[in-house]
């Protein structure tokens, strides 16, 4: 890691140490130190419903992208709260269980389906879910100064859910300090730091820019060979510049093309550069990698043992495609000779490919899946 990325990293810790101590004062300057005035029940009940609270306000924060997303024509596909997944597919929403560790406080997927205006658009975006915070904290706050009753002896009920509501302003009102600042943390960019990069001009301006047209161009349907290869490298050169934490993603992008073009070479090259830097990505998120790699030499080079040894490191996750995950059992199925139970596989991949967030892959799957087909029938 360079040094930029070292000192990055140490700003962004003395940030969320802040953040933590400027809470710790408020909650204290509030009363919420002062516990012996509480009755006991109330206590034992805000304890209890801390974990709704946390996840009503993360639901708020995420619901206020999600409005926004709508609101500038994004493509709204997926929404994560805690332990619920919602996902949108072709029959509509469907509810699964996240337990993706990286998205276990919350996630909103809105995705630009044209270029037009992307920085303005993006900006709105990203603000939502701040705003949003801010709007449920000042809410909750009056709430709790309206119905907070003057004797906190008898009122056990009210003084429960006044308590409550302060607790919900308190955790929102932390999220929207969070969210705002712009820094940097495990791989994440906070919704400040998007919208600072992207208002701000300049390379880091741009490099936002390039992400999202190249997210919104493959999500929007175009293929991997077909990506702007130009402003693939451009995007390359400016994450390496700018020690960009979303620059590892590129090597995706760069394997999807070149395997698509039938460059197998560069592919596997291209795999290899994100499997050696997957260490910069966040553990929940790893199993993508090595589920890419996995289908690639089951399939492309046809090296069982390669094929084996990524797809024994791959975990499932609600996040990863089911057509992705199918597509390598298939392609493994194959190698064995397991003619019978790989195209059972690939009619069902085939089946999950309408739900793929990235539609472009989808569409290169689809062709991997179909020779795949062939190549089975062939051999029975």
């Amino acid at each position: 890691m360079s040094k930029k990325g070292k000192r990055s990293k140490i700003v962004s810790v003395i940030i969320m140490m802040a953040i933590a101590g400027a809470a710790g004062y408020l909650a204290a300057s509030l009363g919420i130190g002062a516990a012996s005035a509480i009755p006991k029940i109330v206590l034992l009940s805000l304890f209890l419903l801390f974990v709704p609270a946390f996840f009503l306000v993360v639901g708020f924060h995420e619901g206020g992208h999600a409005l926004a997303g709508i609101w500038v024509n994004f493509d709204f596909r997926m929404y994560v709260i805690g332990p619920f997944m919602w996902e949108k597919e072709e029959t509509g929403w469907k509810f699964k269980w996240n337990k993706n560790v990286n998205t276990s406080g919350g996630m909103v997927l809105c995705l630009p389906t044209e270029s037009e205006n992307l920085k303005n658009r993006f900006s709105v975006y990203a603000a939502g879910g701040p705003l949003a915070s801010l709007l449920l904290a000042v809410i909750a706050y009056s709430l709790f100064n309206l119905i907070l009753p003057p004797s906190i002896s008898k009122q056990v009920v009210l003084l429960t859910l006044a308590y409550l509501l302060f607790l919900i302003a308190f955790l929102s009102s932390i999220i929207f300090i969070a969210t705002s600042l712009p820094f940097h943390f495990g791989g994440f960019s906070s919704d400040g730091a998007r919208i600072l990069h992207l208002q701000q001009g300049g390379d880091k301006a741009r490099f936002e820019l390039l992400i999202l047209k190249i997210m919104s161009s493959s999500a929007g349907g175009m293929r991997p060979s077909l990506l702007n290869s130009t402003e693939l490298e451009e995007a390359q050169v400016l994450a390496k510049k700018l020690n960009a934490p979303f620059g590892v993603y590129l090597h995706s992008y760069f394997h999807q093309a070149c395997w698509d073009k039938g460059d197998l070479e560069a592919a596997e090259k291209h795999l290899m550069n994100y499997i050696s830097e997957i260490e910069s990505i966040p553990d929940g998120i790893r199993s993508a990698v090595w589920l890419d790699a996995a289908f690639f030499y089951a399939h492309a080079k046809k090296d069982i043992d390669q094929a084996i040894h990524y797809w024994n490191q791959f975990k499932p996750s609600a996040i990863i495609p089911k057509a992705q995950i199918l597509a390598t059992e298939a392609a493994i199925s194959s190698l064995k000779n397991e003619k019978e139970n790989s195209l059972l596989k690939i009619e069902n991949a085939v089946k999950e490919l309408v739900n793929m967030i990235d539609r472009g892959v989808a569409i290169s799957l689809r062709d991997k899946l179909n020779l795949m087909r062939i190549q089975n029938s062939k051999g029975q």
